[in-house]
């Protein structure tokens, strides 16, 4: 029998020969060891499958799945129906981890029990490096998922991307926690959920996670409804869920974080409004953490195309 793992790895993977043996070697390559690393082959056709598939020869770690294309989403959660460790992390594969990653995360594992482990990034362009740190969050010590929320908000350190981070997979398993398929943005969908649904959070203070952005794609018609149609099911879910939350400093940090996204998000589409019910210049008014949101509010209220204008400085 096949012992059980610590960390399950899963790795989404639709058309990447490319880039897949960057992304693997970097999993595969690292000091900490008992892992296993589940590649899901979402439909490729370009030879990714036949290249999970001779991973899987020469290293016992790898698991592989082959299932027809059903998106990010879908690809996640097949490989957390299979995933076996008591810690999930999701890395894309397209990117890669830096050496050493594991280590810093399981010694964090063993402090206060957290139920996520909170990591720090780089996005990496064809012109540039960009840090995506929790400088607002003390290295190694533990804090409730309340008190990082907040003080994430607050500093502008509240990412979305799920690879940012390493998560007991029983905090999925225990909340029935899966990514929304169909969906564009479901990191973001995501990420108010499991942090909402955690107890203990702790930052390791260090990067460990390379994120390889190649897109340069003009966004055209279609892509923009698409992400449109996203974000106001997105923005929609997060205003009915964090209405009903008691803790009024929380509620209000969470309105906040809305406010701020929903305004990028009208900007950088141009659209005018989501037409969301309940999210109005009132709402936007009041949710303004800081004065600069409160004026990028008001002027949305006196016209949205001011925003534009600007060029939405954040």
């Amino acid at each position: 029998m096949t012992a059980i793992k610590t960390i399950s790895i899963i790795v989404p993977v639709f058309n990447v020969l490319n880039e897949i043996n960057r992304c693997v070697e970097s999993i595969l390559s690292q000091s900490y060891r008992d892992i296993e690393v589940i590649l899901v082959d979402d439909g490729s056709t370009d030879g990714s499958g036949s290249a999970c598939d001779e991973f899987a020869l020469e290293d016992a770690r790898i698991k592989v799945i082959h299932k027809e294309n059903g998106g990010l989403s879908s690809a996640r959660n097949a490989g957390m129906a299979c995933a076996t460790g008591a810690w999930l992390m999701f890395v894309d594969s397209d990117d890669a981890l830096m050496p050493n990653a594991f280590e810093k995360f399981m010694t964090a594992a063993a402090i206060g029990a957290p139920d996520i482990i909170v990591g720090d990034a780089i996005r990496e362009t064809q012109t540039s490096v960009e840090p995506m740190l929790h400088s607002s969050c003390k290295p190694m010590v533990p804090t409730s998922n309340v008190d990082f929320i907040e003080t994430a908000i607050i500093n502008n350190e509240f990412f979305a991307p799920s690879w940012m981070n390493m998560y007991r997979r029983r905090l999925f398993v225990a909340n029935n926690l899966l990514f929304a398929e169909g969906l564009l943005h479901e990191d973001m969908e995501m990420q108010p959920r499991v942090f909402l649904a955690a107890k203990s959070v702790i930052c390791i203070g260090q990067v460990f996670y390379r994120y390889i952005d190649r897109a340069g794609s003009i966004m055209n018609g279609s892509k923009m409804a698409a992400r449109r149609d996203a974000m106001r099911l997105i923005y929609g879910q997060w205003k009915s869920s964090f209405d009903s939350i008691g803790d009024s400093e929380l509620k209000r940090c969470l309105y906040g974080h809305l406010a701020k996204c929903y305004l990028h998000t009208v900007r950088e589409l141009d659209c005018g409004s989501l037409n969301i019910q309940g999210i109005d210049g009132l709402f936007l008014l009041r949710s303004g953490l800081n004065l600069k949101e409160k004026v990028k509010a008001l002027m949305y209220v006196v016209n949205p195309k001011l925003l534009v204008l600007i060029g939405g400085r954040r």
